[in-house]
Order: C-alpha cells, then structure tokens, then sequence
C-alpha cells in the first residue's frame, strides 16, 4: 500500500521524460529508417552550417506541405549540435512563411528543441550536457539557474546575449520541473523570436537591417532587465525557487 503513491510519481517522472524526448526519437526513427528524410534533413544542416539562409530558404521551398517539419526538425538538430545558431532557422522560416507565422514556428520549435535538451539533461546528466555545451557556460547557467529556477530561465530568453542551450541542459540538470521551463522558454523567446522574425524580412537591404538589429538588440536587452528586476522585486523574502525545492527529491 504505501508503494502505490511511489510508483505512481516514478510513472509520472518517466512519462514527462519520455514526453520531453518524443521529438528526438521520432527524428531519429525517420532520419534511421527513411533514406529521402536522411537525405533531405543532410542537405538542410549543411546549408545551415554555412549559414546559408537564401539556401535555406530555396530548400525548404522544395520540401512543400512538408517544410514547417523540415525546419523543426532542423531547430532540434541545431540544439543539440551548438553552437550553430538558431537564427539561422528563425530566418529561413520567416522567408519561406512570412514574419508573423514564421515567427511562431520558430518560438514552438525551440521550445520543443529546449524541451529536449533538457530531456537529455534530465536522463543522462552532467557527462552527456558537458559533450554539448562547454563547462564554463554550464556553470554560468548552472548560478543562475539555481538562484532563481524558472525567473532565471524566462529572464535567459528575453536577453539576446545570454546563450540558449546552456539554460537548458542547466535546467535539467537542476531536475527543474518540465511544465515551468517549458513555459518560462515558450513565454521568454517570444519577443527575441518574433523581433528576429521580422528583422529577417530586411535580409536584401543590409543598412536597414543593421540599424534595425541594433534597436532590436537594444530593445530585448532592456526589456529583459526590466523583467528580471521587475519578477525579483515581487518575490516575497525568502522565498525558494522550485529547482531548490525540486533538487532536494530523489529518485531511485
């Protein structure tokens, strides 16, 4: 009798795992068993290590019906292969499916993709998180991550300059809770998303997109310091952040 409770969060724990590294697996089923999504996903990562974004763009046009999937799939590979930068994506998905609901698959998909980081996190822990992102930008991460819980994380995606994989293999190492980070990542990209969405409908006149980057950049930076001290002065003293809560449980 007093096993039941137990093995139902334990059911409850995998099953959040499972969910959070779903995308991962179904990538990796298609890339192992559908030689044309092999080839295809191929071409779309070496166009975006190049950082070839007009290729990107032709590509994803080629792929039809298909392409918002391409592009997400992109988004999760590029997570787990930092730094190639998520822009890239960002901006290929708004040429191909204009700045508004371009904008929107690139903040659902790097959220899913930060989902999966911290899955990865999550299950195999500080020796897989370290292959991936480097350990002085862990333990950067890791501060703040442990001081604030899920602020630091929506704070961490307002702010242009602060790295977005490290915050989420951080996270899961932290045993953060799924439903906060994924709700502090989907909340605190939007504004950079979206911003970097419509800056990229200026990529063939490279003056207006300069100055328009600079206001942007400034922009997200001020608004994410505003929201830090704006989140932190409401916090009650004393208060304990949900990692601090969450990495005092177990789990056998």
């Amino acid at each position: 009798m007093t096993e039941a409770p137990a093995e139902k969060s334990r059911g409850a724990v995998l099953l959040v795992r499972a969910l959070a590294l779903s995308p991962l697996l179904v990538l990796g089923l298609a890339y192992a068993l559908a030689p044309s999504f092999r080839a295809s996903l191929n071409d779309g990562l070496s166009l975006l290590v190049k950082g070839d974004v007009e290729g990107l763009r032709a590509w994803g046009k080629s792929l039809g019906a298909s392409a918002p999937l391409a592009t997400s799939a992109l988004m999760i590979a590029q997570a787990i292969a930092a730094p190639i930068p998520a822009v890239l994506v960002t901006a290929a998905n708004s040429l191909l499916f204009g700045p508004f609901w371009g904008g929107v698959l690139s903040i659902v998909s790097a959220t899913v993709a930060a989902c999966v980081c911290w899955g990865l996190a999550r299950i195999f822990g500080d020796a897989l998180a370290s292959a991936f992102v480097s350990k002085a930008a862990l333990m950067r991460a890791d501060a703040a991550v442990a001081r604030h819980g899920a602020i630091a994380v929506l704070v961490a995606r307002l702010v242009p300059f602060v790295p977005f994989d490290p915050v989420s293999f951080v996270a899961g190492l932290a045993r953060m809770r799924l439903r906060p980070f994924f709700l502090a990542t989907l909340v605190g990209q939007a504004p950079a998303g979206m911003a970097y969405s419509y800056l990229a409908q200026e990529i063939d006149r490279p003056d207006t997109l300069l100055v328009a980057a600079i206001a942007a950049f400034a922009g997200l930076v001020v608004l994410g310091l505003a929201a830090r001290r704006l989140v932190l002065s409401g916090r009650p003293e004393g208060a304990r952040d949900s990692v601090r809560r969450d990495r005092r449980r177990t789990e056998s």
